[in-house]
């Protein structure tokens, strides 16, 4: 079903980039729905005093475009490695995997310290499961 599975240890050894890369996404989305926000305001005209500024409209336009490319740029790189952001915003973030010969997915959501979790390929967050382990007893 994937091109890429990863055991527990190659999914965790990918945390440190996943987090530096969780964490970027996250400050392009407020910076975007900042802008976004602030454009469709002007563009309604609640800021009047700004609309009569094009060169600025044009300016908060090409940020939004500039800020997609980023961040986009950022999740394509993760998919190209078979890591899939589920939620920037709750830091949600799957890794293909084999249990017991079936395709799941290793769950990783941001603050936790480590991939303790997994769910079925079509299931969610919320039907995630224990991931057992040799050392747990």
């Amino acid at each position: 079903m994937f091109n890429t599975y990863y055991s527990l240890k190659e999914a965790n050894a990918e945390l440190p980039r996943v987090r530096e890369d969780l964490v970027q996404l996250q400050l392009l989305q407020r910076e975007y729905r900042s802008v976004y926000y602030h454009l469709q305001a002007v563009k309604k005209g609640k800021l009047e005093e700004e609309i009569n500024n094009k060169k600025d409209l044009f300016l908060m336009e090409a940020t939004i475009d500039f800020i997609e490319i980023q961040a986009d740029s950022l999740i394509t790189q993760l998919e190209k490695d078979s890591i899939f952001v589920k939620s920037i915003s709750a830091g949600l973030i799957d890794f293909p995997a084999k249990l017991k010969g079936k395709d799941v997915l290793f769950c990783w959501k941001q603050g936790e310290e480590y991939i303790a979790h997994y769910h079925e390929v079509f299931d969610s967050y919320k039907k995630r499961k224990k991931i057992y382990t040799a050392n747990d007893n």
